[in-house]
């Protein structure tokens, strides 16, 4: 029923209020921070140009389907970053169960539980297209705030320090902020072609006006 639908946005539109808990975390010097929205809408926008670029063959109507459904989970379990030293994985036991709960009489329900668990899962080359997209687009973002003075390693504290691998490449003191995150999430778009040479001889000279 179209009502259902409508419940389904309402509940997913929630989305739009929830802020990346990523800028919350380094304190990026912006009077709105992004919303988990904006991000998907980064991704979606982000995957459109790339597939064209690159030409993979991939569907692309599914994985703008996946980008936008993907974050739905967080409305249950919340933005979780590699510095919120949570097991992501033990909070989605049940999240599955809670999403066909808000989609409960949705016509597209088992379409959109079944591109939930192939994302999830990546092991397909659309998820694994989606996943590389939504680290990038994380990346480019953080790129974004760093070349406009919003943030840097100075934002560091002590509690974010306690994430080993992040302080592996602080303390090898030849990496800025952008550099970082990008390193860290690295394997994840190498399925694009994108590798740390790119990244330095391309990406990070890539100014915004």
């Amino acid at each position: 029923m179209i009502t259902n639908s409508i419940k389904f946005y309402y509940f997913a539109a929630k989305l739009k209020d929830m802020l990346r808990q990523g800028a919350v975390q380094w304190q990026v010097d912006k009077a709105r921070k992004e919303s988990i929205a904006e991000h998907i809408y980064g991704t979606i926008i982000l995957a459109i140009g790339l597939h064209g670029e690159l030409k993979l063959n991939v569907n692309l109507d599914k994985v703008i389907k996946m980008l936008a459904i993907h974050e739905l989970e967080e409305l249950f379990i919340g933005d979780i970053t590699p510095l919120s030293q949570v097991d992501k994985s033990k909070l989605k036991l049940d999240v599955n169960k809670k999403i066909a709960g808000i989609l409960k009489g949705v016509a597209a329900k088992d379409e959109i539980l079944a591109l939930t668990d192939e994302f999830n899962l990546s092991a397909t080359s659309e998820a694994k297209f989606a996943h590389a997209i939504d680290k990038l687009e994380c990346v480019l973002e953080f790129k974004k705030y760093q070349d406009m003075g919003q943030v840097d390693l100075t934002h560091l504290t002590k509690d974010m320090l306690k994430n080993k691998k992040l302080k592996a490449y602080v303390d090898e003191g030849k990496y800025d902020l952008s550099d970082i995150f990008f390193i860290y999430h690295l394997p994840a778009y190498e399925y694009l072609g994108i590798d740390e040479n790119f990244w330095f001889k391309k990406l990070k000279k890539l100014k915004i006006d």
